[in-house]
């Protein structure tokens, strides 16, 4: 298998076999590409839902779904989401990185297309890791050490008012607002990244009082510009990998009585940590 730079140091395809994926054979290549990119594709090789989980586990400690509703009949580790199942997903057209709202968010999700449609139901990812580096020095200045409270809150309400039942019982206790940096450090590089998520960034402020004038919705705005943001545009069979440390992503619409499933597992992360200064 080869690595293929599709955006520089933002998204590569993996190449070179037209048949199964196998972790135990492909996982270090694949673990090597996200080293140097924020997504990585995989195009026409077949993944069975057991080298799915095998591949996940290669990139770290798999999160337990918990939707069991919509788990898939093979494992308890691989969420299926599909447009008309019996929880909805709710949210996806909104840029985020995957359950920001936990103290040691999901790092990596492994997202394969089982049915596509045939328009709709992209999924477009922003470079984080770009729109810190192209921040001007007002921005970046008064961006460099403010902090983010990240909250369940908008998920709870949207989730009940979707899905048309009462709003979820002791969310605030299970999963209370956490504090991340804005400004992230990559795990392994260090490389600084915008951390950020409309649907659980509730508000910015700095430790040290000074004030922060750039507002939540005006930072999505600019890291979300087109100059940032990939879209990849499934075929089944896709095999999709991110880093949720330096990308943000969506799903964009998708027209009434199309279908799309896909099959989800996820790795959990460490608490995020900001930059070292100098």
């Amino acid at each position: 298998m080869e690595i293929k730079e599709i955006r520089s140091g933002f998204v590569a395809e993996v190449t070179g076999r037209n048949r199964e994926i196998l972790a135990d054979r492909d996982g270090d290549v694949v673990k090597k590409a996200l080293l140097a990119h924020s997504v990585v594709i995989m195009r026409g090789m077949e993944l069975a839902p057991r080298e799915q989980v095998a591949l996940t586990r290669l990139l770290g400690p798999p999160e337990v779904v918990t939707d069991l509703r919509n788990h898939h009949p093979d494992s308890t580790d691989i969420l299926v989401i599909k447009n008309a199942g019996t929880t909805p997903v709710v949210g996806n057209t909104h840029w985020h990185s995957d359950r920001s709202f936990l103290p040691e968010p999901t790092r990596f999700t492994v997202l394969r297309a089982d049915v596509v449609p045939d328009q709709g139901g992209d999924t477009l990812f922003a470079d984080m890791t770009a729109a810190h580096r192209e921040l001007d020095e007002e921005w970046r200045s008064m961006l460099t050490g403010a902090e983010a409270v990240h909250s369940y809150d908008t998920i709870a309400r949207t989730r009940s008012r979707v899905h048309d039942t009462p709003l979820e019982q002791g969310y605030a206790r299970k999963y209370p607002p956490t504090v991340h940096p804005l400004v992230r450090a990559h795990p392994e590089s260090g490389t600084p990244a915008l951390y950020l998520n409309e649907l659980c960034m509730a508000a910015l402020h700095r430790p040290d009082r000074v004030p922060v004038t750039v507002g939540v919705a005006e930072l999505h705005a600019y890291a979300t510009q087109e100059r940032f943001v990939h879209r990849h545009h499934w075929n089944p069979g896709d095999v999709v990998v991110w880093d949720n440390a330096r990308v943000l992503h969506r799903a964009s619409d998708l027209p009434p009585g199309l279908s799309r499933v896909l099959h989800r597992t996820t790795t959990a992360g460490v608490a995020p940590r900001a930059p070292q200064e100098g």
